[in-house]
């Protein structure tokens, strides 16, 4: 006779495929490439990996994937310096199929911009039927001014603008329409019209994420510091076709949520706890270097 509640405990335990995924993540070896790829910054890689092995245990999903593609998206995001499938929402690893892509969502790129260290200012807003706006292009300058209507209806918005102020006292603009902002999205969204996909469900944070994408690109300066050249790589990335990816993704997950019952088991198998490792200097890592090289 089958011992439902043993087959129950054994349909949930780690597979081999979960367990060498997380083995990977806290490894040794993964631990120092991680070191390595992060930027200059308060993320230690510590941190980070603490961070990784949160998004496996709360997106069961990418323990399905094929392990090289989910250490490559980690990999990836840890270059930028963004936290992947954390609270912050700077950056997610999006099951697709088999494989993992990487995301830079907008507040990753918000971080990005400030890190460049040129910023004194980041702002971005819609501009309503109700609103006082001016955005004027003059001989002498940029005309702006906007206050919004907080003591009525602020009416329809027909504009979306993102704007930051420099430390050496210039302003960068970047202002699209309505109409200009669902051109753009119907250009590099495949399923705009679906009902599934953000555009029609959650529309002001993707038009904010336009507007930001289109200001880092084509408005703000261009640097060559580390942080210059990651806001500039990530300015270039076009995510609109994994936002629906991702959206459809959390749609499936919250659909399980309601329709599965999991027995966890006693084991502390989507324990976030990282390995204890000691951060390692860059003298450090020179020193361990030379010795190999010795």
């Amino acid at each position: 006779m089958v011992d439902i509640k043993s087959a129950k405990r054994q349909s949930i335990s780690m597979t081999a495929q979960q367990t060498d995924l997380k083995e990977h993540i806290q490894s040794r070896e993964f631990f120092n490439q991680i070191n390595n790829a992060l930027p200059k910054g308060d993320l230690t890689a510590k941190r980070y990996i603490s961070a990784c092995l949160t998004a496996i245990a709360v997106t069961p999903k990418l323990q399905q994937c094929n392990i090289n593609s989910v250490l490559k998206a980690m990999m990836e995001s840890a270059r930028y310096g963004l936290e992947p499938n954390s609270p912050l929402s700077e950056a997610a690893l999006i099951p697709f199929g088999n494989n993992v892509q990487f995301l830079i969502e907008y507040r990753g790129l918000m971080k990005l911009a400030w890190n460049t260290g040129m910023l004194k200012t980041l702002d971005f807003d819609k501009v309503c039927e109700n609103d006082h706006f001016v955005y004027k292009k003059t001989t002498k300058g940029i005309e702006f001014e906007h206050t919004p209507n907080l003591l009525t209806d602020r009416g329809l918005p027909y504009a979306y603008y993102a704007l930051a102020e420099l430390k050496n006292g210039g302003v960068a603009y970047q202002v699209m329409s309505k109409d200009d902002v669902i051109k753009h999205a119907k250009q590099f969204s495949r399923a705009y019209s679906t009902k599934s996909s953000p555009w029609q469900t959650d529309f002001d944070a993707m038009a904010f994420k336009t507007v930001i994408r289109q200001l880092c690109d084509k408005k703000l300066p261009k640097a060559t510091t580390e942080h210059g050249i990651l806001m500039n790589e990530a300015a270039h990335i076009d995510d609109f076709p994994e936002d629906e990816v991702r959206h459809t993704v959390i749609q499936e997950a919250d659909e399980e949520l309601n329709t599965t019952e999991v027995e966890y088991q006693e084991d502390n198998s989507t324990a976030t706890i990282p390995p204890d490792f000691e951060e390692t200097s860059e003298e450090d890592s020179e020193q361990e270097q030379m010795t190999i090289k010795g």
